[in-house]
């Protein structure tokens, strides 16, 4: 890390809450005009837990590769259900016919798919082959930051850095919802939870990034790590709410500020963060066999290397401290648990190879 770098991230943490001007916000959820005509993506992120039942994941895209003689915007939709047991089922979906609307006002937000997919501020409805899914909020939002701005992304101005590029925030951190699901054989039906994020980009907004969230009875969180640009800083932030802690974390730079431990080929992640009288370690275990490899958009639309790989089987084991002492210990039998690019498992690709 040189002195540039540092200089850079010392004047990114102390905007953190000024530069409003610059902040995401909640209106944010409404789609955006492409800021280029050869690359562009922006993306729906919809992670539904059903305690004792599994993870839904529901994501929605729009996107310009460069082999568009059109630079219209076309669909690309990518859904998955990891049972509590059982193998994850997933469906990737591209489409040229897409409906948007709300460009100028996000109560208007309108993403369809003619036939597949319908999604507004309110409510999601996927009707796709074996994957008939519907979801409606069903109570509050636990939204990430509090105060005047609840929609700013968690790494503040960061993202407007020369360099780095991008925009992404949370939605809601955590939503109760109700949802229905039928595959063609089991029909499921009830009461869950949801955490909605969303980013929009037209180049590489990250060089690699680890990811966790998790959505429980007793727990809502959100952890992340990303690579700032293409350099070797690494910024980690994340939000932890349960029935009787509501925690922020702020960026922290990784391996400095904050402890971690990193094995995608082993499917763990275990790492501490503090904040002036809290400390959380959260361990995240899965085994390498639950994950499956994505490589859209960033080695579609935007050239790159930068493959991922999800699992929605991962363990988890979170100890909260208060001024040193424990204060709760909490255990999610199933979260999220990503990596990407440098953190990819190159031994994931033989594993999906053999079972072809």
């Amino acid at each position: 890390m040189n002195l540039c770098q540092l200089l850079r991230l010392g004047l990114a943490c102390c905007c953190l809450f000024v530069a409003q001007g610059f902040a995401t916000t909640l209106e944010d959820i409404r789609p955006h005009t492409p800021s280029s005509q050869q690359t562009w993506a922006e993306q729906w992120f919809y992670n539904i837990a059903v305690p004792e039942v599994g993870y839904f994941k529901v994501s929605l895209q729009t996107y310009i590769a460069p082999d568009f003689v059109d630079p219209t915007p076309k669909a690309y939709v990518h859904l998955a259900f990891t049972p509590v047991n059982g193998k994850t089922v997933k469906y990737d979906i591209f489409r040229d016919e897409l409906i948007l609307r709300g460009f100028d006002d996000s109560e208007q937000f309108h993403y369809e798919i003619p036939g597949i997919i319908v999604a507004n501020k309110d409510t999601l409805n996927v009707t796709f082959e074996d994957f008939q899914f519907s979801m409606r909020w069903d109570g509050e939002h636990a939204h990430y930051w509090r105060g005047r701005n609840p929609g700013q992304t968690p790494f503040g101005i960061i993202p407007e850095l020369p360099g780095v590029g991008g925009k992404w925030f949370l939605y809601t951190v955590g939503t109760p919802i109700q949802y229905s699901f039928y595959d063609g054989e089991q029909s499921l039906f009830g009461s869950g939870y949801a955490q909605l994020d969303k980013g929009w980009y037209d180049k590489e907004s990250s060089a690699g990034m680890i990811y966790t969230m998790g959505l429980s009875d007793e727990l809502y969180y959100m952890f992340t790590g990303a690579k700032v640009g293409n350099s070797n800083i690494e910024l980690w932030a994340g939000r932890y709410i349960s029935p009787n802690y509501d925690l922020i974390f702020y960026p922290a730079i990784g391996n400095i500020s904050l402890k971690r431990e990193v094995d995608s080929c082993a499917g763990y992640l275990k790492f501490e963060m503090n904040k002036i009288k809290y400390k959380m370690v959260m361990e995240v275990k899965s085994e390498l066999e639950s994950f499956y490899p994505l490589a859209f958009p960033s080695v579609i639309i935007f050239g790159g290397e930068q493959k991922y790989m999800k699992s929605m089987k991962a363990a988890v084991n979170v100890s909260l401290y208060e001024h040193n002492v424990l204060a709760e210990t909490i255990e999610m039998p199933q979260a999220l648990l990503e990596f990407s690019g440098p953190f990819y498992c190159d031994a994931l690709d033989d594993i999906q190879n053999a079972a072809l």
